[in-house]
């Protein structure tokens, strides 16, 4: 094992997957993740989650987060609040999952905030298949938090990796919660059916939630979790949803419309300033029903991870370019590959499935693959996109403060 002045010589790249990956690089095979070893961790560290001096907003559900965590917290910003915000994934790289008042935080605090979760998890008995591995999404999410108590934030919002109670994101109290549409995915993790996954991702409402602005009321698991914890269940207001009417109707609408609802409400409830509005439209999400110029003509971008989105994407892109002759499909595995071809069953155009090279997602197995048969996508390129993370990169390398895309890191 390396010193920790070895690692303290390593370029932050380097440090980051020394610190952060190595667990889950080495166990994810043999183990799963702990969020037990992540609360020794924390013990280790001297953090106590039911102390911290600021609220935390969490962020869940099965699509949508991303966009309603962006705009939760570009809403907190215009109304004078400072911000930390924790993304999962992260936009670019890694570095940019932690900012403040939508800007990545500087390369020596997290440099700083490494190395001491590094020294904490020496104190700690090694890792092995029993104890199970910290979750590169945990420990993300632990390092923006300490980060975040430094630098006294007034509040934080925090995107869930997977799930609600098996997240994290439970290790911390929530005062509001933001909880997206919910649908069949990683039932592997969460499952097997989608209410188990519904009661997994609505647990994360506790006895200090003050409300949930849901999308997900249909699921009998969180209106019984909102009543068992006392917390309010919100809709997206008629006034957050005027706040980002600029955005495409749908989905994408109705989670950003949702992030701000809860922003309003835990500044007060009051009506939101000019200067909120202004921070709204500075949000700019490739990767989100995103129309961009190629060498090869116009295309749409979007992260749809089930049938339903896709299709909604299909319907965008129709409407941008007035026809669509190709589409490229990105999907990791967990996610709804059935739907996606049930969705291009009636395409004409080329259907095409490409797996991002060296990322972490693979490909998922199923009816989709080369070779597999008439109904299913081949490999190729396309003039629609609908990436899984990371497909995103130049189109925004130059990105301002919530100016995101996805980037692929593991859960």
């Amino acid at each position: 094992m390396s010193t920790l002045e070895d690692l303290r010589r390593l370029p932050t790249a380097d440090l980051e997957e020394a610190v952060v990956f190595s667990e889950w690089r080495r166990l994810r095979h043999t183990s799963a993740r702990s969020l037990e070893r992540t609360a020794e961790l924390m013990a280790a560290l001297g953090h106590r989650p039911s102390e911290l001096r600021f609220p935390v907003l969490g962020v869940v559900g099965s699509k949508g987060k991303g966009t309603a965590a962006a705009y939760a917290s570009a809403a907190l910003t215009g109304l004078g609040r400072r911000v930390g915000t924790v993304m999962s994934p992260g936009v670019l790289s890694n570095a940019d999952r932690i900012r403040i008042d939508g800007r990545m935080v500087d390369e020596q605090t997290r440099r700083a905030a490494l190395i001491r979760i590094e020294e904490a998890r020496r104190r700690l008995p090694a890792a092995d298949p029993d104890t199970g591995y910290l979750a590169p999404t945990g420990l993300f999410l632990l390092m923006g938090l300490l980060i975040f108590d430094e630098l006294a934030v007034d509040a934080a919002v925090a995107e869930a990796g997977i799930g609600g109670a098996s997240d994290d994101l439970s290790h911390w109290p929530l005062e509001a919660v933001v909880l997206t549409q919910i649908f069949g995915e990683h039932l592997d993790i969460l499952g097997p059916t989608v209410s188990d996954v519904a009661k997994d991702k609505a647990a994360v409402m506790g006895a200090r939630t003050r409300f949930c602005v849901s999308l997900a009321d249909e699921h009998p698991a969180v209106p019984a979790r909102a009543r068992a914890t006392g917390t309010v269940l919100l809709q997206p207001t008629p006034e957050a949803f005027e706040l980002v009417r600029h955005m495409p109707e749908g989905f994408q609408r109705s989670n950003a419309a949702a992030g701000v609802t809860a922003a309003l409400r835990m500044a007060g409830g009051a009506h939101a300033p000019s200067e909120t509005a202004e921070a709204l439209r500075t949000v700019n999400y490739p990767g989100r029903l995103s129309v961009h110029e190629a060498p090869q003509g116009r295309c749409v971008v979007d992260s749809a991870v089930s049938g339903p989105g896709l299709e909604a994407a299909l319907r965008f892109a129709e409407d941008q370019m007035g026809g669509i002759d190709q589409v490229l499909v990105c999907l990791p595995p967990g996610k709804d590959i059935e739907g996606f071809i049930d969705a291009l069953g009636e395409f004409r155009g080329a259907r095409r499935f490409v797996e991002l090279p060296g990322a972490y997602t693979g490909t998922p197995r199923g009816r989709c693959g080369p070779g597999s048969g008439s109904r299913c996508m081949t490999w190729g390129r396309t003039s629609m996109r609908l990436p899984g993370p990371g497909s995103c990169r130049s189109c925004c390398a130059d990105a301002a403060p919530w100016q995101q895309a996805r980037s692929c890191s593991p859960h």
